[in-house]
């Protein structure tokens, strides 16, 4: 009986355990902070490093005290790690941010822009109050054009180029909706004039996404379009300037592998004194270890030929979008402006649009070639985290480099060395600063 009694006991108390257990393990499961994803899953590693990036150098996001904007944009890569065509997504994703920060910036604008037109051409200020509404500042302009009276319609119609015969023609109902349209689209067109001259700070990216830092401001619109312009900012310069900008460069990157971060333009400054712009384009070959030698070799060459052509590519486009964006009646005609303007006082469109848009009709419009490009450097290496083989090239352009064009670069590119696979860890990697002392 005692015996019988213990195993009893034994069960019991087993029993009990068992459903303490389960209890535990279902307050476990049912908890709210297990039931949704975490918030570290997206981003926030590149976002501690840019934020640690800026701390140290006593910036932070937005407007500065100077009247600089820094501004960030982010793109997730569309790959894992794993996949054959990883490293090229990840230079898909460099694209996507960049366009995004410049459209986040262009988007910051249109507030301060709004209310200094609705001063010139309403002769009416918004207050914060209005400007801060669910509406938002553009409706808040377009609430004012009804207010106004005929004579002042004309008046604002005729100042934003309003064709004359359309205001004749028009009543004071067209006339409001008129100037209500004119305004959205001096509005967007100044706010993406902006954009001219806006570099990259600095770039960031880790195994799922990539971050970019911006920075625009009046002084560095000026230097781009002079430099566009092909006009001197410095003085000029004694000797091949390709050799003063490759020492600098080799001061803050000695390895190949550390250029893998380094993506877009950069505005440098040489001994002289002056303005270059220095481009780091990248490619990498869709193959793998598994491949024949001829196919390996055959990639690797198309791959430096991309990635040369991907860093001209990014020194265009700066110098088109400069001079382009100067244009203010071909970008106010266009019908990408026309686009992001038709819903006045709509200011939730997607940034991806935006900045979409933007490159959409710098391309279009864009006629400048360049002359004087000079290779500073070719590089190749392996992504230290996947293995993935990588191929850059970094360019030089400035007013300077013209008669240096056909001298022949003094790195020539290394060949790929070979994968090992690894355990793959996900760090953040960041670039190196070029031309960020004065922002």
């Amino acid at each position: 009986m005692k015996k019988t009694f213990i195993t009893l006991s034994l069960a019991l108390s087993l029993f009990a355990n068992e459903q303490i257990s389960v209890s535990k393990e279902e307050r476990q499961i049912s908890n709210p902070a297990n039931m949704f994803p975490s918030v570290e899953l997206f981003g926030s590693n590149l976002e501690k490093q840019r934020d640690k990036y800026l701390a140290n150098r006593a910036f932070k996001l937005g407007f500065t005290n100077r009247g600089s904007f820094i501004g960030w944009g982010e793109s997730s890569i569309e790959s894992t790690p794993k996949s054959i065509d990883f490293a090229q997504k990840r230079v898909m994703a460099f694209e996507k941010a960049f366009a995004d920060a410049k459209a986040k910036y262009a988007r910051a604008r249109e507030q301060k822009i709004s209310q200094s037109v609705a001063r010139e051409f309403l002769n009416s200020d918004i207050s914060q109050e209005e400007a801060q509404t669910k509406e938002g500042v553009l409706s808040s302009i377009a609430k004012k054009t009804m207010a106004l009276t005929e004579a002042t319609l004309d008046k604002a119609l005729l100042e934003l180029g309003v064709n004359p015969k359309d205001i004749e023609k028009s009543d004071i109902n067209k006339k409001r909706i008129l100037a209500r349209d004119s305004l959205s689209k001096e509005i967007k067109t100044r706010a993406i004039q902006d954009v001219s001259g806006v570099r990259i700070i600095n770039t960031f990216e880790d195994l799922n996404n990539v971050g970019v830092l911006i920075v625009a401001s009046r002084e560095y619109r000026a230097i781009a379009k002079a430099i566009a312009s092909k006009k001197l900012v410095g003085y000029p310069s004694k000797k091949n300037p390709k050799d003063e900008i490759l020492a600098q460069i080799e001061r803050k990157i000695s390895r190949d592998s550390d250029y893998i971060p380094q993506y877009g333009v950069r505005v440098m400054t040489d001994e002289y004194g002056n303005r270059v712009l220095i481009s780091f384009g990248q490619w990498a070959p869709k193959v793998a270890h598994s491949d024949s030698k001829m196919k390996i070799n055959m990639a690797f060459k198309s791959a430096r030929e991309i990635a040369y052509n991907q860093s001209l590519s990014y020194l265009t486009m700066f110098v088109n979008s400069t001079l382009v964006l100067e244009n203010k009646t071909k970008l106010k005609d266009s019908n990408e402006i026309a686009r992001l303007s038709k819903d006045f006082g709509v200011e939730d469109i997607e940034s991806a649009d935006v900045g979409a848009s933007l490159s959409k009709f710098i391309k279009e419009n864009s006629s400048v070639n360049l002359e004087g490009v000079v290779s500073v450097k070719t590089w190749s290496a392996n992504h230290p985290e996947t293995g993935h083989p990588i191929f850059g090239t970094v360019l030089m352009w400035s007013p300077q480099t013209k008669k240096y064009a056909k001298a022949k670069p003094k790195n020539e590119p290394s060949s790929g060395s070979s994968y090992k696979p690894h355990k793959i860890e996900n760090r953040v990697k960041q670039g190196a600063d070029f031309g960020n002392e004065d922002f």
